[in-house]
């Protein structure tokens, strides 16, 4: 194979212990933890670059039909880039005096939503890092338990951005929860086919209204009519199109018992078609035949009401201290929710820490959980690479080994859209 995919993840290498040194040489709890978050990714990406290089020169990794060698060598190295630039800005905006406060607050918002979840059992704890971005999204890293949460720049001056953190935060779930996207997924196994696609995102907006209450709802609304027309029918093959997708969130508040609010924001969002002419179809990313737009709203509503029970219900997940309260006055939420806003969150932010040659989490100056080796994913990858190694002459399908190249799903996503090239 062509050396100059070893030439290139060197210079990547070569950044990362650059990197390392840097936050090594002024220690404190972010930077701690940025340290120990380079070190994992430095430890990972070499696995995983080592581990395809090595499967494709010796023939181990049999060939893939659609996706060619060189394609995996340059994603991998692709996302590790994309990481080391998070990374860098994550450093780069705790240095601005002028964020730190907004950052802190972020870091609270999300750790709170994210705890909601460790308290009822669906993961082990994890920490948070927030940012600033130019859109809401999260970065779903496979080799450290932390949860990387792109906030609006507009946060700083708008309280109303801070809501995309719940939905973010409800992706890392989502993809870190054992057994739960299967379990969602199981609980909609006739609806047709372009509704499973959109499972995630209807989670997501479900967990949000479960953390943060009207507020979330309100919000979602305000977030999506600034799309234009040709956008809020359309179906991408992950978002529900705008049309229709709020009235999930209103089904969630009114199952949660937000029947006021759910209510008159169904109202409010049925003003906001008729001002869109009333769309009545929508066309199924990969197909050319029209669906109802009604159709598909009761689906999801129906969607929204399985989440929510099996949330509540099953899994017990119980949010103490949502972030907003039930009204029929939609006018009120925003002001009240600044007002919630501006008090002393009280959570204990969890951050990245290296325990010799693992990582975990913990509050400052607590004991570290969750413990890994570094740059494990403690999935069943780990162990399949291992077998892997240590068998040589087992000759790999692509179908095994396409999973490892995911590596769990490593893309950024967001609320509006999936922008697979990074920040």
């Amino acid at each position: 194979m062509n050396t100059i995919w070893q030439s290139r993840w060197s210079a990547l290498d070569a950044q990362l212990q650059s990197m390392l040194t840097q936050y090594a040489a002024t220690p404190n709890p972010v930077n701690n933890c940025l340290h120990a978050l380079t070190d994992s990714l430095q430890t990972f990406g070499a696995d995983q670059f080592n581990f395809f290089w090595d499967g494709f020169d010796t023939g181990q990794l049999l060939p893939a039909m659609m996706i060619p060698e060189e394609h995996v060598l340059r994603a991998t190295l692709d996302q590790v880039a994309f990481d080391i630039n998070l990374i860098q800005r994550i450093f780069e905006q705790r240095q601005q005096t002028a964020l730190t406060a907004k950052l802190t607050k972020a870091d609270e918002l999300a750790q709170a939503a994210l705890d909601v979840a460790v308290q009822s059992g669906l993961l082990p704890q994890c920490g948070v890092l927030t940012y600033f971005n130019k859109s809401a999204n999260i970065r779903i890293i496979p080799y450290a338990p932390i949860a990387l949460v792109g906030v609006p720049y507009t946060a700083t001056t708008a309280d109303l951005d801070f809501l995309a953190i719940p939905h973010e935060v409800a992706h890392y779930v989502y993809h870190h929860a054992p057994g739960l996207a299967a379990n969602l997924h199981n609980l909609i196994p006739l609806y047709p086919d372009w509704v499973n696609h959109w499972t995630e995102e209807i989670f997501a907006d479900v967990f949000g209204v479960l953390i943060a209450g009207p507020i979330m709802g309100y919000s979602f609304q305000q977030l999506l009519l600034d799309n234009a027309q040709e956008k809020f029918v359309a179906d991408d093959g992950e978002h529900p199109p705008d049309a229709i997708r709020p009235y999930g969130c209103n089904q969630a508040l009114r199952q949660l018992g937000y029947t006021k609010a759910a209510n008159k924001l169904d109202e409010t969002w049925a003003s906001s078609l008729a001002q869109r002419h009333y769309p009545a179809e929508f066309t199924p990313r990969g197909s050319s035949t029209p669906a109802s737009l009604t159709d598909a709203q009761q689906i999801i509503s129906q969607t929204a009401d399985l989440f929510v029970d099996y949330l509540v219900n099953v899994r017990q997940v119980t949010q103490s201290s949502p972030w907003s309260s039930d009204t029929n006055n939609l006018a009120t939420l925003e002001p009240d929710f600044s007002t919630w806003l501006a008090q002393t969150l009280q959570v204990d932010h969890y951050l990245l820490t290296a325990v010799g040659s693992e990582v975990g989490v913990a509050t400052g100056g607590g004991t570290a959980v969750n413990l890994r080796a570094k740059g494990s994913t403690q999935t069943w990858r780990d162990w399949l690479k291992e077998d892997v190694r240590n068998n040589p002459t087992v000759l790999i399908p692509a179908q095994a080994w396409l999973p490892l190249f995911t590596a769990g799903h490593w893309p950024v996503k967001g609320p509006e859209s999936n922008s697979n090239g990074g920040i």
